[in-house]
């Protein structure tokens, strides 16, 4: 079967990597870089990502966005998010309509604040999945058991990638809340974030249990006005991913919130500029959204605040303290 993949990232490269595990797919990746796609052909390397590692045989590169889609079966989208409005209008001529498109790019881009299902569906017409759950690309590319969770309308479609991955070491959950695991893979990163502001003031496990807890509240509350399903929350791309975001000190999120907890703003806004955290532009796009629709998020709303140096660390603490107590008995 042949599967096309738009993105040559670290996350992509992963995720191809475990479908070629699979001898009868047939992996073609999209590159925009024309230098990376010359040199994979002569060496099955891209040494960018995995400098000694050899890809296999059924995964192939190219530039052409036509090479890549026509034909496939499946595609998959993996490009960063303020990038894949443009290449939905680039791919959807070389596109059967009725091939579906899982969507993997999480995020939401601060200059077009949209979910990347509303991204995807503004541009064309196929059927929508997407891909969610807590997996770090070093963990799926050394083929450790990992779980995703695969949100679509189809159970044609979910049963047809589920095969895609049988020879692999990915679980594959399904899901019809399309709309719920793409928001929790914006905000997850906005809450690593947070996770990561209580490491840097020095606080240990209990804390970070604290706030997850009161980070899965809140965010059962922003579920639940956009029509999301609690099994959602409760699943690998809700729960699962916030406990591995907001516990890793590999996240990019995560370690920026560690230099913010510290008061450290220089390395904050140097690495700001070096890597990506995607918890920062989500924030800015998200928030606005949410307090339009009114939905009350005291924690986000108070990582921004220390963000944009408008609080300082401590106050995220003082957050997690006041929030509502809840009593489940009449008294």
């Amino acid at each position: 079967m042949k599967i096309g993949i738009i993105g040559t990232g670290v996350f992509s490269t992963s995720v191809a990597l475990s479908l070629a595990l699979k001898e009868e797919n047939e992996i073609v990746m999209w590159s925009e870089n024309k230098k990376l796609v010359s040199d994979y052909k002569k060496t099955q390397k891209i040494e960018t990502l995995y400098k000694d590692r050899m890809f296999p045989k059924n995964i192939v590169l190219t530039n052409s966005y036509e090479e890549a889609v026509h034909s496939a079966q499946v595609v998959f989208l993996m490009t960063g998010v303020s990038y894949l409005e443009k290449v939905c209008t680039e791919i959807k001529g070389f596109l059967d309509s009725n091939i579906p498109l899982v969507i993997g790019t999480k995020g939401m881009a601060e200059t077009n604040p949209k979910l990347v299902v509303d991204l995807v569906k503004k541009q064309v017409k196929n059927p929508i999945s997407v891909l969610g759950g807590p997996t770090f690309s070093i963990d799926v590319a050394n083929f450790e058991p990992v779980g995703f969770q695969l949100a679509c309308k189809s159970k044609k479609h979910f049963k047809m990638i589920q095969e895609l991955f049988d020879t692999t070491k990915v679980k594959l959950i399904s899901s019809y809340d399309v709309q719920g695991v793409a928001l929790c893979g914006c905000l997850k990163n906005v809450y690593a974030v947070g996770a990561g502001i209580l490491e840097g003031l020095g606080y240990h496990e209990s804390t970070h249990a604290l706030y997850l807890t009161s980070v899965f509240r809140e965010l059962e509350s922003i579920l639940s006005r956009f029509d999301g399903d609690f099994t959602t929350l409760t699943g690998l791309s809700g729960f699962g991913d916030l406990v591995l975001t907001c516990s890793s000190k590999t996240s990019r999120n995560f370690t920026y919130g560690t230099f913010l907890g510290k008061k450290d703003q220089n390395k904050a806004k140097s690495y700001l500029k070096d890597a990506t955290v995607e918890g920062v532009s989500t924030m800015r796009a998200i928030l606005p959204i949410l307090q339009k629709e009114r939905i009350k998020t005291p924690l986000l709303s108070c990582i921004q605040a220390i963000v944009e140096n408008q609080e300082q660390p401590e106050m995220l603490v003082k957050e997690i303290m006041k929030e509502k107590k809840i009593s489940l008995f009449q008294f």
